[in-house]
């Protein structure tokens, strides 16, 4: 039986993580960047409640909403545990531009 949590996104978020390559790309950091996002989805897909800190609880949806930090991104997400679902809400970069 496989354990892992299905990770779903936003409309916006694949457009917010190519501007952030994109930024990455900029810096001369796109290699870190994708190892950043990699390491994301495999958090998010293995132990998302144990990545990054609790920031909300929806009770009307049953969803903990988290953040989590891999320079030099941030993720905002949700997990339903009893869908073993977890919804990416946000991604960006973690420096000022």
């Amino acid at each position: 039986m496989d354990e892992r949590y299905e990770v779903s996104n936003a409309g916006g978020v694949s457009d917010e993580l190519r501007a952030a390559f994109a930024l990455a790309e900029s810096k001369t950091i796109l290699a870190l960047a994708v190892r950043a996002a990699k390491w994301i989805v495999e958090e998010l897909e293995r132990t998302p409640g144990e990545f990054g800190e609790s920031r909300d609880f929806l009770a009307y949806a049953d969803i903990q909403v988290r953040i989590a930090f891999a320079a030099p991104l941030f993720v905002v997400f949700g997990i339903h545990e009893d869908s073993r679902t977890v919804f990416i809400r946000k991604i960006g970069w973690l420096e000022r531009r």
